[in-house]
């Protein structure tokens, strides 16, 4: 498949780091969620346990990273050094979408382990990130332009590990069909959507469109609309001071009440605690 310059863009991306202590009987931090991003994490002391999907917890020793896609149940074990009492970590959450319309992390099946030589180097670009972000002229061109810079980097250095392990993006011919339906789907969120009419713009029946969005993309084409709308949501809860009726009404919720319920059935905490966190600089 060919790509131009504007077929991969870069929807969000944001570095951070911490440490957790243990205390009292406390001996684990334990949060269960889902994020509307990909997230590349690397206990530098102290451990993480992942589970994610539902499948078996797997442990991320200090050193090594785990890889998650967007909209995944996780829950997210910090586990300190016993030695020290603490946990330290670093991160980048980001996103890219491909043609306007697919988010990067559908198209692979993403391993939950990174391994100590891979996860440096991205640990590497996250302290470089976080380092800018909390720089004196963090809202300048010039660092907005130096943190896109390596958001790409981020993103090559992603594509050749997941090369390197012999993981390659499925780009079915057949995708490219759908591509037109995405993108309109895109640019006019906050219409109401039929599944006839979406079927007729790729030229196909209802039940073949059905069954061809299902073999491509896991998800029924309401389904994934609603992924788009919440991804699109929480773009709009990072980026702008609008209203949750404001966002609500952009991305075809009936009201902020149930925008407000599908963005907590689907992450696990309302897009005000979104917003508020996330603006605070605090992990989700």
């Amino acid at each position: 498949m060919i790509f131009s310059p504007d077929s991969v863009r870069l929807t969000f991306a944001e570095a951070g780091r911490g440490v957790w202590r243990s205390g009292g009987t406390k001996d684990a931090w334990i949060h269960r969620k889902a994020v509307p991003y990909m997230i590349i994490a690397q206990p530098t002391e102290g451990r993480y346990k992942i589970g994610c999907g539902g499948g078996t917890a797997e442990l991320i020793p200090a050193g090594e990273a785990f890889l998650t896609a967007p909209n995944v149940s996780l829950t997210i074990e910090h586990l300190c050094n016993p030695r020290t009492g603490r946990m330290k970590y670093r991160y980048v959450h980001f996103n890219f979408i491909i043609f306007d319309a697919i988010n990067l992390a559908s198209l692979f099946e993403l391993p939950l382990r990174v391994d100590g030589k891979w996860a440096g180097r991205f640990g590497r670009i996250a302290d470089k990130m976080y380092a800018v972000q909390n720089s004196s002229g963090a809202q300048s061109m010039n660092s907005i332009a130096l943190l896109n810079e390596m958001a790409f980097s981020l993103l090559r250095l992603l594509l050749e590990y997941l090369e390197s392990i012999k993981i390659v993006p499925n780009m079915d011919p057949a995708i490219m069909r759908l591509i037109p339906v995405l993108e309109y789907a895109r640019r006019h969120l906050d219409r109401k959507f039929e599944v006839a009419n979406l079927a007729r713009r790729a030229n196909l029946s209802v039940p073949r469109f059905h069954s061809e969005f299902k073999r491509l993309f896991g998800d029924s084409p309401l389904e994934h609309l609603r992924k788009m709308r919440l991804s699109k949501a929480s773009d709009l809860l990072r980026s702008s001071s609008s209203s949750l009726e404001e966002i609500a009404q952009q991305t075809g919720f009936c009201n902020q009440f149930h925008f407000s319920r599908e963005f907590k059935k689907c992450y696990g905490y309302p897009p005000t605690t979104f917003r508020r966190n996330i603006g605070r600089g605090l992990v989700l």
